[in-house]
């Protein structure tokens, strides 16, 4: 694929330059996932935390492309060392997930995994997308220009009652979802609906955004996690996302994340977990 690379220089913009980079990885990615059997597996901070090859691959190809089109800025993913970063915020960064939902991705489960790369000026997300290589839907967004699901614009729902609502909870690892599963008590006893993706972008971001489910609980997610997403939400007709007691957030404050929801039951959100 040509991505218009001039002497180091992307002559696209940013928005155009995630599309084009999805578009080019999925073919991998479908290709990969067909013969999942045959792939080398590990584990990382649990055993349920898994890395395959196809992560390594995904995130050195991104890599690659947006090193090429933008050398000057900073890239952060998950894999390889580029999970850290110290320092001020830089004035432009790349954040990569390069298969959000890999246990789904192992075990064929519906199958939700996502690609998502996120684009943020001075720590706040301006740019991103995520891709579902399989059903090849994609998640677009551009601060001020609105969120598109395969070129059609989202709107997040409007549901306004917990008891009618539709809510992704995700617990996280083992090590320590029982004391966030007492924090979450209140809202399970009153919640219509409780699912749980095992994919932050799909269960976070675009089912919150294209309106097919209500607000999503997240805890402990990480920046790659949500680079993209937020964008997602926010652009999607006044989505919200925040911290537990409602305070603004951004990327590099993921560790902070908690309700992910539309407007008009993000405050009742906050009344159930605002005091974690």
């Amino acid at each position: 694929m040509d991505y218009g690379y001039e002497q180091g220089r992307c002559l696209m913009d940013e928005i155009t330059c995630i599309e084009a980079v999805l578009h080019d990885i999925s073919e991998y990615v479908v290709d990969r996932y067909s013969q999942r059997d045959t792939l080398t597996v590990s584990t990382k901070a649990s055993p349920t935390d898994f890395l395959t090859e196809v992560d390594i691959a995904v995130q050195r190809r991104i890599v690659e492309h947006l090193s090429a089109a933008y050398p000057s800025d900073i890239l952060i993913a998950e894999e390889s060392g580029l999970d850290s970063f110290k320092g001020s915020l830089p004035p432009r960064c790349w954040m990569i997930d390069p298969i959000d939902g890999t246990q789904n991705f192992l075990r064929g489960l519906f199958p939700e995994f996502g690609v998502s790369i996120g684009f943020l000026v001075d720590g706040k997300p301006v740019a991103g997308g995520v891709l579902f290589p399989v059903s090849q839907d994609l998640f677009l967004s551009e601060c001020g220009s609105g969120a598109f699901r395969n070129g059609k614009r989202m709107k997040v729902s409007q549901v306004d009652r917990l008891q009618e609502a539709r809510v992704d909870i995700d617990f996280g690892a083992l090590s320590y979802r029982h004391e966030y599963r007492k924090h979450a008590q209140g809202l399970l006893e009153v919640v219509g609906q409780v699912r749980s993706y095992g994919c932050s972008v799909m269960g976070f971001f675009c089912q919150v955004a294209d309106g097919q489910q209500d607000a999503y609980i997240p805890f402990n997610v990480k920046p790659w996690d949500v680079a993209a997403g937020i964008l997602l939400v926010e652009e999607a007709g006044g989505g919200k996302v925040t911290a537990f007691n409602g305070d603004s957030v951004n990327p590099f404050l993921s560790e902070r994340i908690g309700i992910v929801s539309n407007a008009p039951l993000h405050s009742k959100c906050v009344e159930l977990l605002g005091w974690m």
